[in-house]
């Protein structure tokens, strides 16, 4: 069964004209065709959900190669398998996709792959809006590590299976009723269960916090009033006169909150939500950024304190995380 076929991006059967429409996407470097037989009839398909990507793509009857860069953009591809199999290097790892096994691609590492009768559907993810969907599902912006996903994805697991179906009911869905729909409201909605479902249902490395998360109900008013200042000023010097005055209670109240909710004093939490910040953008510098600029934009004027507590909260220095994005 085909998906998106009315947002039909492309469609060819020269192998020529499919590189070259490829290659202007970023997205492969090379394909080619296994057999002297071989022919090409290759279709892609995409439409956008708020800022997801979904994408189709058919590649014939015969067996192809294909091979794709790395990726500049910190993002993701989740891939399901609609017909055929294919074999994937994708960093150094082999995998197997299929009906039963699909793939969440991390784009900044290189992949090529061996695919037969293949027809997929998938999703580009960027990694900020999974974080972001993933504080709005919690209430903490506390997560110690990259989010990391694993490579395969078992499809006969309930959650593999939920997710799959999700993603094709809403490709269905944008070639149904929705199909020219401009109400940003709809798609936001459809676009907030998917990434539920992605991040709560498939394992990664945010699985323990999100499934063990408090309750939002249950957070003392205070508390929520002096979290959201946190996050809403973590930019600016953060005094703990401020947020008493905005959460409207005695420190000592605040500070039981806390320790409740977070485990931790309210500056402490500060501090944390703050070294996250630094390290979510030393992660996406741009080239020529440096490491004392990101620490004084959030807040830490001594750079030797800095990159104590910035090691010892991701058990990396604050230069290898700069030298892994670039």
């Amino acid at each position: 069964m085909s998906y998106l076929k009315n947002h039909q991006v492309f469609a060819s059967k020269s192998l020529d004209q499919t590189q070259a429409f490829l290659s202007e996407m970023n997205s492969i470097d090379s394909i080619d065709l296994l057999g002297k037989k071989a022919t090409a009839d290759i279709s892609v398909q995409a439409a956008s959900l708020a800022d997801i990507d979904l994408l189709g793509a058919s590649f014939g009857p015969d067996r192809v190669t294909i091979k794709a860069p790395a990726a500049e953009e910190n993002d993701l591809f989740l891939l399901f398998v609609n017909s055929g199999h294919g074999k994937v290097n994708h960093g150094g790892q082999e995998i197997e996709v299929s009906a039963k096994q699909g793939m969440m691609r991390n784009m900044r590492m290189p992949m090529d792959a061996i695919e037969e009768n293949f027809a997929a559907l998938g999703a580009k993810l960027p990694v900020d809006t999974l974080r972001k969907h993933a504080f709005a599902l919690t209430g903490q912006d506390v997560f110690r590590n990259d989010l990391v996903f694993e490579t395969a994805l078992d499809l006969t697991s309930p959650g593999g299976a939920h997710v799959s179906n999700t993603l094709h009911y809403i490709a269905n869905a944008l070639d149904g009723p929705l199909h020219d729909t401009k109400n940003g409201i709809i798609l936001k909605e459809l676009r907030d269960v998917l990434l539920t479902n992605i991040l709560m249902l498939l394992p990664n490395s945010y699985s323990e916090i999100l499934h063990d998360r408090p309750s939002g109900a249950a957070m003392p008013r205070q508390v929520k009033r002096a979290r959201d200042y946190i996050h809403e000023h973590a930019e600016q010097s953060i005094q703990l006169a401020d947020f008493l005055a905005h959460a409207g209670c005695r420190y000592r109240t605040l500070q039981l909150g806390f320790n409740e909710t977070f485990g931790m004093a309210p500056m402490a939490y500060a501090k944390m939500v703050r070294l996250n910040r630094a390290h979510n953008e030393l992660l996406a510098a741009a080239p020529g950024t440096t490491i004392a600029s990101v620490a004084r934009k959030w807040g830490f004027v001594h750079a030797g304190r800095f990159a104590q507590s910035y090691t010892l909260h991701f058990g990396v220095s604050p230069s290898e995380t700069l030298n892994r994005r670039r």
